[in-house]
C-alpha cells in the first residue's frame, strides 16, 4: 500500500468516526426522542409489574381483576381513539386493582 493510499484510508476512517460522533451527539440532543424512549420503558415496566402482581394475587383477586378487565375491554377499544380517555381508563383499572387488592387483605 502506498503512502497516498494509507492517507486516503485514514481519511475515510476519520470520516466514518466523525459521522458516528455526530450521530451520537444528535441522538443525545434529541430531547423528544429521549423522552419518548423513557416513556416506552416506563410503560413496559408498568405492564411487567402489573402482570407480576396479578400472577401473585390470590385467586379471588385475579377473578375480580379479570372481571374488571373484561368490562373495560369495550371501553378500551373506544378509548384507543383518544389518548386522554385511554390514560383515564388505565388509571381507573389500576385504581380498581389497588382497591380490590386492599379489600382482599
Amino acid at each position: 500500500m502506498s503512502e497516498s493510499d494509507a492517507i486516503k484510508a485514514d481519511i475515510e476512517r476519520t470520516r466514518a468516526e466523525l459521522a458516528d460522533t455526530v450521530d451520537s451527539l444528535t441522538a443525545k440532543l434529541d430531547v423528544k426522542a429521549q423522552a419518548r424512549h423513557r416513556v416506552q420503558e416506563a410503560e413496559q415496566r408498568a405492564v411487567q409489574s402489573y402482570e407480576q402482581a396479578k400472577a401473585k394475587a390470590p385467586e379471588p383477586v385475579r377473578q375480580a381483576i379479570d372481571t374488571v378487565e373484561g368490562a373495560a375491554r369495550p371501553l378500551a377499544a373506544k378509548a384507543a381513539e383518544d389518548k386522554r380517555r385511554t390514560m383515564l381508563l388505565v388509571g381507573g383499572v389500576l385504581l380498581a386493582f389497588i382497591i380490590v387488592r386492599r379489600i382482599r387483605r
